[in-house]
């Protein structure tokens, strides 16, 4: 029993022998293979790394003044460099070349796109996590400068801050838009003759069609009421190309930042995450804003079908919010997605005072007595109004939902009778105001058998109007606290 316990002890001192000796053989070892990049097996790479790493514990606990310390932590110091730059140019080569075509064009629902190589992203999560296992080690054992976890993290947000903002210029261009300050915006160009193609904003040349179907003549008229076809800036169809590279411009957030997850420390996430889409955002949310500038321009000068690329925008937008909220939790009241909510109530605001311009301006117009057709035929006002609110009543839950002073939040929506009162009392006081606008300018005729055919013609059309749309039927449906037919 004594030989037996004695075979045993010798063949345990034997073994630690033979590892003590390997730990000092070990530098000579794993110099060319520590020395040389990592790109030839990153598993492998790890395994020798974590050698090293046992041979310098070994060494600090037994003897820590020894030269052979010094030599096995400048070896690790030189691999732990190697891991970072192999994560750096990992990151830069192995991308994948996302194109629209791999993005959903639906905003109901953000898919996650790959955006590296799936067999690279692994071998950047295994550098990641060895990096991040090692820290405290480092960060004992070396100065306080040496901080291989900033190192990646920088590297990360250097190379997938290019890579987001070419994506988002790849977008913008394939949709004529230029998001970033250093091309010439799609604010600045002049897009002549541009019309608003939208169904039912063709205000002019199609009320002017329905008219002569009923027997109405065109007149001088048709053109002083309400300016709605030339511009200079195409604003439904800039409004629809940016909620395009909108939607597709959250999917590659949602997409970063899952990878983030995977690849970046759990504590450092945020912060990589911040300082990655930040700047994108920020240029993002500025095209934005020049959109909405562009379409109160043309507002101002009463085109205000201009309007509605705005509330389809909003519509957008706030999909893509509830969308992310919903699935991801992400926080849109703080950096980097602010810029999106400040978009929203920029875009709100913008409609709700368009909507208050335009009751005001269809009262304020009764005093343009002068611009009334001679022989008594539909006035132009008349035309454009109802189309407005046949075209209001295509957004009515948006609408409404601006109309109650309320913004969506999350998945949260006003209900359903709510909406519908919102847009009956608005749409009643717009007829209430042209009913008193009509009836001061009929006044202007001195023959009261014209005057009254101009009012006939324009309540006929105003009736027929309201037979072919929706919206008697929703004046019907919410007659009541003040929402009177008789108009």
């Amino acid at each position: 029993k004594q030989w037996y316990q004695r075979r045993v002890r010798g063949e345990l001192a034997i073994k630690e022998l033979d590892k003590v000796a390997r730990y000092y053989c070990l530098r000579e070892e794993l110099d060319r293979t520590i020395s040389n990049d990592v790109s030839s097996s990153v598993p492998e790479y790890i395994k020798n790394m974590k050698e090293l790493s046992k041979a310098i514990r070994f060494f600090l606990d037994n003897n820590p003044n020894s030269n052979e310390v010094k030599k096995l932590k400048e070896l690790f110091h030189t691999g732990f460099n190697n891991m970072c730059k192999e994560f750096e140019d990992v990151l830069k080569k192995r991308s994948r070349n996302v194109t629209i075509k791999d993005m959903s064009s639906d905003g109901d629902k953000l898919p996650i796109i790959p955006l590296i190589i799936p067999e690279a992203k692994e071998n950047l999560s295994l550098i990641s996590k060895w990096v991040a296992e090692n820290h405290v080690f480092v960060k004992n054992n070396y100065p306080p400068d040496v901080d291989f976890v900033r190192i990646i993290c920088t590297n990360y947000v250097t190379v997938q801050k290019k890579y987001l903002r070419e994506k988002l210029e790849m977008l913008a261009n394939a949709e004529q838009l230029a998001i970033f300050a250093n091309a010439t915006p799609i604010m600045g160009r002049r897009v002549r003759n541009a019309e608003i193609t939208r169904k039912g904003s063709k205000l002019s040349r199609e009320n002017v069609r329905r008219q002569s179907k009923r027997g109405h003549k065109r007149t001088p008229s048709d053109h002083t009421s309400i300016q709605t076809i030339k511009e200079d800036i195409n604003v439904e169809q800039t409004a629809k190309s940016f909620a395009k590279v909108g939607n597709y411009f959250a999917q590659l957030i949602k997409s970063e930042y899952y990878q983030i997850q995977d690849l970046i420390t759990p504590s450092l996430c945020e912060r990589v995450f911040v300082d990655i889409v930040e700047p994108a955002m920020t240029h993002f949310e500025g095209e934005g804003m020049s959109l909405v500038k562009a379409a109160k321009e043309q507002i101002l000068n009463n085109n205000w079908v201009a309007v509605f690329p705005l509330i389809m925008l909003y519509q957008s937008l706030n999909k893509i919010k509830c969308s992310l909220i919903s699935e991801d939790q992400l926080d849109f009241e703080t950096a980097p997605l602010a810029p999106i909510s400040k978009l929203i109530s920029a875009i709100t605001t913008c409609v709700k005072e368009t909507l208050d311009q335009f009751k005001c301006f269809v009262e304020d117009d009764a005093v343009k007595t002068s611009n009334v057709a001679s022989d008594g035929t539909v006035h132009q006002l008349t035309s454009n109004v109802m189309s407005i609110c046949g075209q209001l009543l295509a957004y009515e839950e948006t609408v409404g939902t601006l109309l109650k002073g309320v913004q969506h939040q999350g998945t949260r929506k006003l209900p359903q009778s709510n909406i519908h009162r919102q847009m009956a009392t608005y749409i009643n006081g717009i007829l209430k105001a042209l009913e008193k606008n009509l009836e001061s300018k009929s006044k202007v005729y001195d023959n009261k058998s014209l005057s009254a055919l101009f009012l006939m013609n324009n309540y006929n059309y105003i009736r027929n109007n309201l037979k072919e749309s929706e919206i008697l039927t929703l004046l019907q449906d919410n007659h009541h606290d003040g929402v009177d037919l008789d108009a």
